[in-house]
């Protein structure tokens, strides 16, 4: 109980800090913060390098809160959430996707076929994965198409990551155990329907059976492997064609052997296919398996004489200087939670400030990743320029070698939702899962932003 109450008087003390100081204040905070918070992390957790990967992972947070509250441009925190399409290909052809037909005939998005190299994806990690408390290895491509993603979902999980893969589940060849052994938590299942005619009138060249088999094959692998993860959730996408099969397709789940059933209705994609239309649906949420988040504990360190020593004790030693930050932005305005708590990433080393992805209409390529020289990607010329003009765009422009506001990154004029990823629940959820008894409801609610 006193480490509970001992790690919430510590955490609280650095949050007031970097919700009510000035930078030179939080970073002082921080460093004085971070052996007293390690030597409680590494009472609970056993694992003193655990413990050093976690302390990083709560101060970053503090401090990502901190610039976001100040509207700063240039960041001393890293991202917590990373975003990394380990393949840019799909084989399928969704209306509304940048892989959709009607999309590659008008050429509408900026999006090149390829699969993400073992060194690039080494040198992210190296970079912002001990920081890090979130990786979703997809974006628009197909996870499944890149034969190495089980291999990155383990690096990811050597940095003590969530791991998240969202998946079409129809190629055919796949390797269950191998995604059962990599460490992946979540695994999002994309199928949009419970018969072949209805589902691939969204899906396009989707084989619903194959889909089928495959989950199949991954739940007969995480039961012979004695697993609970990853937890596999059925996402149905909602439409007027095929929210008749909703019921159906809850039916089937279970049947499977999925852990959750997700229905939404859809978005718009008439630009692409006005006949496929969103159904105006109340969400649904159904869980057929039980303490979900007590796999997921069981999961947070599944390799524990495996992590990434080297990288995270670097990253450790590290501290925080207030006069690295420079280029503050005003500290007023509305702005853009993506901009402060993600990176993405495509399988090409591009690098964007969200999920959206770009085309000649969007400039959205921020930075190209480059592994020999990483430290750039998260505080690019046009990622200070997107945070400055959304606090304010006016000002920007007595600044030196500002651009014009016309030469802005689409992100002054985004009409996206500005809530970012992760998002306060997924936060929570990665803290129940890396100590539940250290992490009560009043450190979570004070932690989630």
């Amino acid at each position: 109980m006193w480490l509970r109450r001992r790690l919430y008087s510590l955490l609280r003390e650095v949050n007031l800090t970097a919700r009510e100081s000035g930078l030179e204040a939080t970073t002082r905070a921080l460093n004085a913060a971070k052996p007293r918070l390690f030597d409680v992390l590494r009472r609970s957790l056993q694992n003193a390098v655990a413990a050093k990967a976690l302390t990083l992972k709560l101060l970053n947070l503090a401090l990502a809160r901190h610039h976001f509250l100040a509207r700063d441009a240039a960041l001393l925190s890293l991202p917590f959430g990373l975003v990394v399409d380990t393949s840019n290909a799909c084989n399928l052809a969704c209306p509304g996707c940048v892989h959709s037909e009607r999309a590659k005939e008008l050429k509408l998005f900026d999006w090149k076929p390829g699969l993400i190299s073992e060194n690039c994806f080494t040198a992210f990690l190296r970079r912002y994965g001990a920081s890090a408390m979130n990786a979703t290895l997809c974006n628009y491509g197909e996870p499944l198409a890149n034969a190495a993603t089980p291999k990155y979902i383990q690096a990811a999980k050597r940095y003590l990551l969530h791991t998240t893969i969202s998946t079409n589940m129809t190629l055919p060849r796949f390797d269950a155990s191998a995604y059962v052994e990599s460490g992946l938590d979540y695994m999002v299942l994309s199928i949009d329907g419970a018969t072949q005619p209805v589902y691939e009138r969204f899906r396009r060249k989707g084989d619903l059976g194959q889909a089928f088999e495959n989950i199949r094959k991954l739940v007969a692998a995480r039961d012979r492997l004695g697993r609970r993860t990853p937890i596999l959730a059925w996402r149905f996408l909602a439409f007027e064609h095929n929210a008749h099969e909703i019921p159906a397709a809850m039916d089937k789940a279970r049947e499977l052997g999925v852990d959750q059933f997700r229905a939404d209705p859809a978005w718009t994609i008439d630009w692409d296919d006005p006949a496929i239309r969103p159904a105006p649906i109340q969400p649904i949420r159904v869980n057929f398996r039980p303490q979900l988040v007590d796999s997921l504990a069981d999961n947070w360190n599944p390799f524990p004489h495996e992590l990434e020593e080297d990288s995270i004790e670097r990253d450790y030693e590290r501290s925080w200087t207030a006069g690295v930050a420079s280029d503050r932005a005003p500290s007023s305005g509305p702005t853009c939670e993506w901009l402060y708590k993600s990176i993405t990433m495509d399988a090409g080393a591009r690098v964007f400030p969200c999920c959206c992805a770009p085309s000649s209409r969007k400039d959205l390529h921020f930075a190209t990743f480059d592994p020999a020289n990483p430290n750039e990607s998260f505080n690019s010329e046009k990622h200070r320029m997107a945070r400055t003009f959304f606090a304010d765009p006016l000002r920007y422009g007595t600044q030196r070698d500002a651009a014009p506001l016309d030469a802005n990154p689409y992100c002054s004029r985004c009409e996206w939702d500005k809530a970012g990823d992760p998002n306060p629940e997924h936060l929570q959820l990665y803290l129940r899962a890396a100590a539940p008894s250290l992490f009560p409801d009043r450190t979570l609610a004070l932690l989630a932003w």
